[in-house]
C-alpha cells in the first residue's frame, strides 16, 4: 500500500518542485523599496578601487553618470560632487552613516547615493588576443531611510582581438590594441549593460513603472562580454 502511495505522490511532488525551479525572479521580487518610494535623483559617490589599477576609480565614476541617466534618473555632476567630498573628507570614505546620508540629502536633495566598488580591473594579452575584466558591485542607498533599496553585480569580459588571419599581424595588433586600449568607452559599455539589465526605469524615464514583472539574473549577478 506505501508502495502504492509513494508512485503515485512522487510525480506530483516532482512537478511541485520543478514549478519552483522556473519560477521568474522580478524586479518587484528583488527591489521592493525601490519601487515603494522611486527616487528621483542620484548622487554617485567616489568608487571604492580594490583593484590594482590606480586610474581605475575615475574612469569608472565619470562613465557611470551616463549609465544611471540613461534609466531615467537625475545624476548630479560627478567631478563637483567628488570636489566637495573631498574638501569635507569624504572622498575616501567607505561606511556612509544615517548622518552623513541625512547631510547629503541636505545639501544635494539627492534621494538616493550610488556606492559602487571595482573588484576586479585587469588587463592581460595572450598572442593573438587580449582580454580586459571590470568586476563591479553596485548598492544603493536612501538617503532618508539609510536602507538599500537596489544592489547588483556585474563581471565583464572585453575581448581585445585581431582580425587579421596573419598570425605575425594578429599578434602585433592585438597587442598593441591591449596597450593603447581606452578604459572610458568600456567602462561605460559595461556598466550601461548593468543598469539596463538591472536597474528598474526611473521617473524621467517614459517606460517609468513598466518592468515590475521584468526577470533579473540570478543571485543579481550579470555576465558581459564585450567584443572588440
Amino acid at each position: 500500500m506505501k508502495r502504492i502511495i509513494y508512485i503515485i505522490l512522487f510525480p506530483v511532488v516532482l512537478l511541485y518542485f520543478s514549478g519552483c525551479a522556473y519560477q521568474q525572479y522580478t524586479m518587484l521580487d528583488a527591489y521592493p523599496k525601490l519601487y515603494e518610494t522611486p527616487p528621483a535623483s542620484i548622487l554617485i559617490l567616489p568608487p571604492v578601487n580594490n583593484s590594482t589599477a590606480v586610474e581605475a576609480k575615475e574612469y569608472f565614476a565619470c562613465s557611470l553618470a551616463e549609465a544611471v541617466g540613461s534609466k531615467g534618473y537625475y545624476t548630479f555632476p560627478v567631478e563637483a560632487v567628488f570636489t566637495v567630498l573631498r574638501d569635507e573628507g569624504l572622498y575616501d570614505t567607505e561606511i556612509y552613516t544615517p548622518e552623513i546620508l541625512t547631510n547629503l540629502y541636505k545639501y544635494f536633495y539627492a534621494d538616493a547615493v550610488l556606492l559602487t566598488s571595482i573588484e576586479k580591473w585587469d588587463k592581460s594579452w595572450a598572442l593573438t588576443s587580449g582580454t580586459l575584466q571590470i568586476d563591479a558591485k553596485y548598492t544603493l542607498l536612501s538617503t532618508t531611510t539609510g536602507e538599500i533599496i537596489w544592489d547588483f553585480i556585474s563581471h565583464t569580459d572585453v575581448e581585445l582581438s585581431s582580425s587579421s588571419d596573419n598570425l605575425l599581424i594578429s599578434m602585433v595588433e592585438s597587442a598593441v590594441k591591449t596597450a593603447i586600449e581606452d578604459y572610458f568607452p568600456n567602462c561605460l559599455a559595461a556598466n550601461k549593460e548593468t543598469m539596463k539589465k538591472g536597474l528598474p526605469y526611473g521617473k524621467h524615464h517614459p517606460s517609468f513603472g513598466t518592468d515590475t514583472g521584468n526577470s533579473i539574473p540570478t543571485g543579481k549577478v550579470i555576465e558581459i562580454y564585450i567584443n572588440k
